[in-house]
């Protein structure tokens, strides 16, 4: 059962343009795996958000990183954005979790590929990681796109990761994701027989979702976070 739990905010600061990562102390057996989420409650809102005081996020961080765990967000206008954005460390707050089964597959003869947009790489984020400090032996690459690379949270922390682990490959895409860029990111891993994980704003898992199952990989071997993909005829080429 996943109780309500206290928190305590610890630090909030920019880690990207727009992009917000919040530390929060947490209980020292609070435990999750990699690719999980939390439900958070502001006690108090400073602002006013119709849409409640309670969020979800995907936990960014290591499992590994006892007694704290980071989310990340882009700052937005809503009250309760508002509010998160601006608490003071030693602030409490109430969480509950972890919740969600995305987890590092279990096969690790099989590439991992990793399509992400924007936050959507929070718990990739936690999976990378983890899979990294452990040498978990998962072969793991991330398609990273943001519309503009000042936008691209935790670029150099990727970038040292790759260049210690072998088996992580990072692939950054700035702009709007069009086709010619999503077929060279993918270009030599449509035949591995990977396992593809999709997530991000509905209009990118549309885009694609289409392109991967219009060329022919398998939709049990894609997993779909938030969003589904309404699927449609194949994408063009071009």
């Amino acid at each position: 059962m996943n109780l309500a739990k206290k928190g305590t905010i610890i630090s909030v600061k920019q880690v990207a343009k727009r992009t917000i990562e919040v530390a929060i102390k947490v209980p020292a057996d609070f435990s999750f795996r990699a690719g999980q989420w939390i439900q958070l409650i502001l006690p108090e809102l400073k602002y006013p958000d119709l849409k409640g005081n309670t969020r979800m996020f995907s936990i960014a961080s290591s499992p590994n990183r006892k007694g704290e765990l980071n989310i990340i967000f882009r700052s937005g206008p809503s009250g309760y954005k508002r509010t998160l954005t601006k608490m003071e460390p030693g602030t409490e707050v109430i969480f509950s979790g972890p919740y969600g089964s995305m987890e590092l597959p279990q096969d690790t003869s099989r590439p991992f590929v990793i399509i992400a947009g924007g936050v959507g790489v929070a718990p990739f984020l936690s999976m990378i990681r983890f899979s990294s400090e452990t040498a978990s032996g998962h072969k793991v690459s991330l398609i990273y796109a943001n519309i503009h690379k000042e936008e691209t949270a935790y670029l150099d922390e990727l970038l040292r990761i790759e260049k210690e682990n072998p088996d992580f490959k990072l692939l950054n895409i700035f702009g709007q994701l069009k086709n010619g860029q999503l077929k060279k990111a993918v270009n030599g891993l449509m035949n591995q027989k990977a396992i593809w994980s999709v997530i991000g704003p509905q209009g990118f898992v549309d885009f694609v979702g289409k392109y991967l199952l219009g060329r022919g990989v398998n939709a049990q071997d894609v997993v779909f976070e938030q969003f589904y993909p309404e699927l449609s005829p194949p994408l063009s080429n071009d």
